[in-house]
């Protein structure tokens, strides 16, 4: 009997270690706002060493004039909702293809302008938990499926992604 409640007691042990003692592997990546950015006309230069670091970026890039609902690759993009206009919200993700995916950071049908990654596979929205998958935007689960945060021109230059916003018509300040 006293065998068995010291094996018990080991294996309990063991479990405890493993469990609280070993890193575990995190889950979910939560956006980290980018206030370093630069702009140069139309366009948005963020760093790729940062964007490296923390995976998935915010920026928030001031307009010259406040902005209601913008038409955007055939949606109608409500930034009226977000500060007041006065902002054009922007995600940046680094995938683990190693690829860089830029979007304007919204949900449109729920209203929602917060994302996080999960299971590093996903793009969720923190409002409605609609899935994307991090590599195509293709939706996964949820019930705004067909409205994944709208992708933007990027590119890669040394340790610079630029982003051009020509497309969304709207002028930026610094």
């Amino acid at each position: 009997m006293n065998k068995r409640i010291v094996f018990a007691a080991i294996i309990l042990a063991a479990v405890f270690i493993v469990y609280n003692v070993f890193p575990k592997k995190e889950t979910s990546v939560n956006g980290t706002f980018y206030d370093e950015f630069s702009i140069n006309g139309a366009k948005v230069y963020l760093s790729y060493d940062f964007l490296s670091d923390k995976k998935l970026v915010f920026i928030d890039v001031k307009l010259k004039d406040k902005a209601g609902d913008i038409n955007f690759l055939g949606r109608a993009i409500p930034l009226r909702l977000y500060k007041d206009g006065a902002y054009v919200p922007l995600m940046a993700e680094l995938t683990p293809s190693g690829k860089v995916v830029v979007t304007l950071r919204v949900c449109e049908p729920c209203g929602s302008f917060s994302f996080h990654i999960e299971e590093s596979k996903y793009i969720e929205c923190d409002l409605c938990g609609t899935r994307w998958d991090i590599e195509t935007l293709i939706g996964v689960s949820g019930g705004c499926v067909n409205y994944p945060p709208p992708r933007l021109d990027e590119s890669l230059s040394g340790n610079s992604i630029e982003i051009d916003l020509s497309t969304l018509g709207l002028q930026l300040t610094g």
